[in-house]
């Protein structure tokens, strides 16, 4: 192995026990109360080497943030998938990432909000192109998968901030009262 790869490693270790230790705190504190040392006592990095790699804390939370989004919606939307199927997904996602959506889906400026609303657009409009033949997606359609997906983001959030007791199976199928046959109406 030579010397690159060697500092490669070490850089990506280095930054998964930060992002590791961030998530941990954040599942017993809020954000705005967590501070950059408790996130090295807890990683065991030195502040020093903290702020080689990030800013702050909220550097740290963006890309903390994408490097989940690279990891967990890889394969979140799926073109060949129907919209509810991926919607499916965002749910189980949310499930399994309770905190860090009700975090993220509260602050435009990290964006978790925006980045699945861009990439479950694109997965819609990719899916309804391949399935229903359409070369151009009109105005009215556009403006359907936003209302969709404002409505399935909202229902998300809601969800996780009100902590109701509900499944996300049960929820997802309370939730899809859009069959793909009405969507592409």
């Amino acid at each position: 192995m030579d010397h690159k790869t060697t500092e490669d490693l070490r850089v990506k270790r280095t930054r998964k026990l930060l992002y590791t230790a961030l998530l941990e705190l954040m599942d017993k504190h809020p954000f705005e109360n967590i501070t950059v040392k408790q996130i090295c006592d807890l990683a065991m990095v030195h502040r020093t080497t903290f702020y080689t790699h990030f800013q702050d804390k909220f550097d740290l939370l963006s890309r903390a943030m994408k490097q989940i989004a690279e990891e967990e919606f890889k394969g979140f939307v799926d073109a060949s998938f129907s919209p509810s199927e991926n919607f499916r997904e965002l749910f189980s996602l949310a499930k399994k990432h309770k905190k860090l959506f009700s975090i993220l889906l509260a602050e435009e400026r990290d964006s978790l909000r925006s980045l699945l609303r861009k990439e479950m657009g694109r997965g819609i409009r990719e899916y309804l192109s391949q399935h229903n033949a359409m070369d151009e997606i009109s105005v009215d359609m556009h403006i359907k998968i936003e209302a969709y997906i404002g409505a399935v983001l909202g229902v998300v959030t809601w969800w996780i901030d009100s902590n109701v007791p509900i499944d996300h199976e049960e929820l997802f199928s309370k939730m899809n009262i859009f069959s793909e046959e009405r969507f592409a109406e």
